[in-house]
């Protein structure tokens, strides 16, 4: 099973334009961005990070020199910058679209991105319809907050931590 995240335009108020705009990003490594990092960005449109992400590879022969030694140790910190970018990818993705205005709105999973995205609008689709035919939260506030009142769960109906004792 594959888990993504999935983040929503803040902006869209109509339903059907923010479903369209909703962008799923996979946790884990990006394997298109360890074998090919810069087309990577160009094909999400994360201007910012290829702009960091030049700047950095170009100043290796910089920082390390440009003899025989310093050639050899920029090559092996470029690979390990771009394992690290490989597995931070998908991460820096996230933070781009939180840049770009965009709101997390749950997680996903799936055999596949197509299955995801089916149990996510199954899911949020109903949510966002009530939501937007609910009375709003002014008036379901009770009148006197002594209408408030604390319960106890039944006997055998105790909770420790995350699991119910059966």
């Amino acid at each position: 099973m594959t888990v993504y995240s999935v983040f929503e335009p803040a902006d869209d108020a109509d339903l059907e334009a923010r479903a369209g705009k909703v962008a799923f990003v996979k946790e884990g490594i990006a394997w298109f961005a360890l074998i090919v990092p810069i087309l990577w960005l160009i094909y999400q449109r994360m201007w910012l990070e290829l702009i960091a992400f030049l700047a950095i590879f170009l100043s290796l022969p910089v920082v390390f020199g440009s003899g025989p030694a310093g050639q050899e140790i920029a090559g092996w910190v470029s690979i390990g910058l771009t394992v690290l970018f490989a597995f931070e990818a998908n991460d820096l993705r996230s933070w781009a679209l939180r840049r770009r205005g965009f709101k997390f709105a749950g997680t996903a999973f799936g055999r596949d991105l197509v299955e995801a995205e089916t149990r996510f609008f199954s899911r949020w689709l109903p949510e966002q319809e009530t939501a937007s035919q609910s009375v709003p939260a002014v008036l379901l506030v009770p009148a006197k907050a002594s209408a408030i009142v604390p319960t106890r769960p039944a006997a055998g109906d105790e909770v420790i931590g995350s699991f119910p004792r059966n």
